[in-house]
């Protein structure tokens, strides 16, 4: 078994996420890594001056918080040592950035997203980040028996 240092959950907070969270914090107990989640919200094209957007951004970085918290308790129950991060940005770019500015060893991701529009959109960033990721990359199926 190839042994990893650190291992990087780019979560979403949808139901492939939490599968990938389970897979990710145990993967990490079993190596004594240390979990690195992040939470990319993710910025528009358009400018952030634009009714509306600076306000959809906030909200985002607020679920982003919701859902670090939630995998903070879970690594913390296995004692699994945990830094989460949340921050603006474009999800597939920044997670490969992430992974090469702190030498992340493997990635996990959920395959699919939280909606359809983030199901294709996640599905997207997941296979970037097969492609293009500075480490190994664990993509995790959604549980069939969730649909």
């Amino acid at each position: 078994m190839v042994p990893y240092d650190s291992i990087l959950l780019p979560t979403d907070g949808s139901e492939t996420a939490e599968l990938a969270t389970e897979r990710a914090v145990d993967m990490a107990d079993r190596h004594d890594a240390e979990l690195h989640a992040l939470y990319v919200a993710e910025r528009t094209r358009e400018e952030p001056t634009q009714q509306g957007l600076e306000e959809k951004l906030a909200r985002e970085i607020d679920e982003g918080k919701d859902v670090m918290d939630v995998i903070e308790r879970q690594a913390a129950k296995r004692d699994v040592e945990t830094t989460t991060t949340v921050e603006p940005g474009v999800p597939r770019t920044t997670i490969e950035e992430y992974a090469d500015e702190h030498g992340i060893g493997l990635i996990v991701i959920g395959s699919t997203g939280a909606s359809d529009v983030t199901e294709k959109l996640l599905g997207t960033v997941a296979k970037y980040v097969v492609n293009e990721a500075p480490a190994d990359v664990f993509v995790v199926r959604p549980d069939k028996r969730l649909r």
